[in-house]
């Protein structure tokens, strides 16, 4: 049976998964979206478990490995239509009414974000200093502390004095002397609840305070075991830790050249081992490492997102038809914050809210109307058109509602919470949207125009302010826009094309489908040896054939 934990309960909620977000909606809506994904998993069709892989699992986790949307190493993985994760553990749980148990290794009915569930736990070595083993080192991440200013429920700061119990046993004691005005002890408490937000002993603003401390909620650095590289493997320079003046933890070293040329900490699991060096950027014959590229034509199963919706194993040609193109900027039309609001929720779509929202609708709309390929897929649908096409799916103008009669209707099972369910859908299947993004930036002619070369670096920053999930936001903003920059300002479609191109790579080395889950939880070498790791670098001349047309 899995021990309960003591859980830190923060609010508002910061989130970063699509799981996340799903258990923010209603109970009507997670049972719609169920059923849907009980729906797609049946129209999936290829290869089905052989007997000694079904006698494996005990609960049904899809018809194995499939060609369309559910490709790769996690093909259970799927939260829409598989719902299943490996156990990292022995456990105890019950899904569908049933009680069911399993062993580490088993498949089970149970997702969390990551291809094992529960989620394992990474030991900080920051304050573990002895927890890495003899091929590892501690790489410590440390950033400017945000702290609690401001961090509790409404913008408030908690308070870890006077919001614990050490305080509360003082105005006990208070109360306790017997000649002490009612008025005065009420007054204390009171006052209390109000530092604290809260009546409850132990809360400070939304922030439960038992078994924990200020330094263990908002610490600046922490660390995690890695494996030192390997000959071979790629590295960066880095400074000693031993000797007279040795470092405590291991650091990048400066270097003439190349991306780090000032030292600091070393943020990326590339140290060389006892007894290797790193040659540096400048050794030209050796400076990189070889990794596998992607294969065409395939989009990978994880945990965080649903892949049942594939163009690329659905067309036997390059670029896209125009039905797929539509589908695609549905789902691209629909970017907003998951966790401001999702479009899974009446927040989205009903009241005051929703003129932002359609704000940020707009700008989608605008972007890709200046890139659309007309020469391909045909004109550009008008913004009354791309509505119906999603109302007439969903059986429902959402938008039409009025916020009491949506929240009323997302509470039930019904045409609501259906069409709730089915929007919120579109909005976690990313691959599309990136494959929109491929096609139209593959078949850019050549000059662009103004306006097409201005949609291109507006599409970054509206990736880096609207993409659904804040972990890829920060992924994408950091990883893309931090190290490469903008699109270029050039007027010439390949440029364009690379770009946007390089910019996925560099993403796709982050993803759960690549990984298995977050990397702090699964670095790359964690996940090939598990047997999850997908390939995730696509060559540029692989992104040509797969996207440009020859017109």
């Amino acid at each position: 049976m899995v021990s309960s934990v003591c859980f830190l309960a923060l609010l508002p909620l910061s989130l970063a998964s699509p799981s996340e977000y799903w258990a923010l909606a209603t109970p009507a809506v997670r049972r719609a979206r169920s059923l849907q994904g009980s729906e797609a998993a049946r129209a999936l069709g290829g290869r089905t478990l052989s007997k000694a892989e079904s006698k494996m699992s005990k609960v049904w986790c899809g018809p194995g490995e499939r060609y369309n949307g559910a490709a790769g190493a996690m093909w259970y993985a799927n939260p829409y239509t598989a719902g299943c994760s490996k156990a990292s553990m022995a456990l105890t749980y019950v899904f569908d009414g049933k009680v069911h148990t399993a062993v580490e290794g088993d498949l089970i009915k149970m997702t969390c974000d990551n291809w094992q569930c529960p989620v394992p736990k990474v030991v900080d070595c920051y304050r573990d200093r002895s927890a890495c083993a003899a091929d590892e080192w501690c790489m410590v991440i440390t950033h400017e502390k945000w702290g609690a200013w401001a961090m509790g429920k409404d913008g408030h700061t908690p308070n870890f004095d006077q919001c614990g119990q050490a305080y509360n046993e003082q105005i006990e004691a208070i109360e306790a002397q017997g000649n002490v005005n009612n008025a005065t002890v009420d007054a204390l408490k009171a006052t209390r609840d109000a530092i604290c937000g809260s009546s409850t002993v132990g809360v400070a603003n939304g922030i439960q305070l038992h078994g924990m401390s200020e330094d263990n909620l908002w610490k600046p650095s922490h660390g995690r075991c890695v494996k030192y590289r390997l000959e071979g493997q790629s590295c960066i320079p880095t400074l000693a830790t031993t000797g007279s003046f040795a470092n405590a933890f291991v650091r990048r070293a400066p270097t003439e050249t190349g991306h780090y040329p000032n030292g600091g900490t070393m943020e990326r699991p590339l140290a060389c081992g006892p007894n290797l060096v790193c040659t540096g950027p400048t050794f030209d014959v050796l400076p990189s490492t070889c990794v596998k590229a992607r294969p065409r034509d395939v989009c990978y199963t994880g945990p965080w997102w649903d892949s049942s919706r594939c163009p690329r194993t659905s067309m036997r040609t390059p670029g896209m038809s125009r039905d797929w193109a539509i589908e695609s900027l549905q789902t691209a039309f629909l970017l907003f914050p998951g966790e401001v609001a999702s479009p899974m929720t009446c927040k989205y779509w009903t009241g005051s809210f929703s003129t932002f929202t359609q704000g940020v609708r707009n700008v989608t709309y605008n972007i890709f109307q200046a890139l659309w390929p007309r020469h391909l897929v045909g004109e550009y649908p008008t913004l009354d058109q791309l509505y119906q096409h999603m109302w007439n799916q969903t059986d429902l103008d959402l938008a039409a509602l009025k916020p009491e009669e949506c929240a009323a209707g997302a509470e039930v099972d019904g045409r609501i919470s259906k069409a709730l369910a089915m929007v919120g859908s579109w909005s976690h299947r990313p691959n599309l949207l990136w494959s929109l993004i491929h096609f139209v930036m593959h078949n850019q002619p050549s000059p662009m125009s103004s306006q097409a070369v201005a949609a291109s670096e507006a599409l970054a920053n509206h990736l880096s302010e609207n993409f659904w999930c804040n972990d890829c936001r920060g992924f994408f903003t950091i990883g893309v826009l931090g190290t490469v920059g903008l699109p270029p300002k050039s007027s010439q479609g390949e440029e364009h094309a690379r770009y946007w191109n390089l910019g996925h790579n560099i993403a796709s080395e982050h993803v759960a489908t690549t990984r298995g889950g977050h990397p702090w939880i699964n670095p790359l070498e964690f996940a090939k040896a598990e047997g999850v790791e997908n390939p995730f670098f696509v060559p540029y001349e692989t992104s040509v054939e797969m996207w440009h047309v020859e017109k």
